[in-house]
């Protein structure tokens, strides 16, 4: 007598493997974008830039100015440890944490763009990854 495996498990969990990475990279690109957008858009809740600020940056836009800090943002995938970051990485990130965080001794204040981001986003990535997930078991049970 042989068993078939009906539900085909192990394609399935093979498939998974295969394309975790891929999974996480669309979710990083998605949360990449999304910070971007927030940076470009603005938040509500930040405090508005110093008349002294706008003159010399002739914008009145907190966070965009060269335009150096939202082209950092990006993503990196850490397959091994299933997980992608998101964010800006090497000698960009002490200027970008400065902005999320706030330099009171420097009297900058805090204007989060990478945390509140994410917490509005995160169920949207909960639904992407599903949709991925989902999209390899019915492919798989073909």
């Amino acid at each position: 007598m042989t068993v078939k495996d009906e539900n085909k498990i192990p394609d399935l969990l093979n498939a998974l493997q295969k394309e975790k990475e891929e999974i996480l990279r669309k979710a990083g690109a998605f949360l990449e974008g999304a910070i971007k957008q927030t940076i470009t858009e603005g938040r509500s809740e930040w405090p508005p830039l110093k008349p002294e600020t706008i003159r010399r940056k002739k914008s009145s836009r907190p966070l965009i100015d060269t335009g150096k800090l939202r082209n950092s943002i990006t993503h990196k995938v850490e397959a091994d440890r299933n997980r992608v970051l998101v964010g800006v990485f090497g000698e960009y990130a002490v200027v970008a944490a400065v902005h999320e965080f706030g330099a009171p001794g420097k009297n900058i204040p805090e204007r989060g763009y990478i945390r509140p981001t994410f917490d509005e986003k995160k169920d949207e990535v909960r639904r992407l990854i599903e949709s991925e997930v989902n999209r390899l078991i019915e492919r798989s049970l073909r």
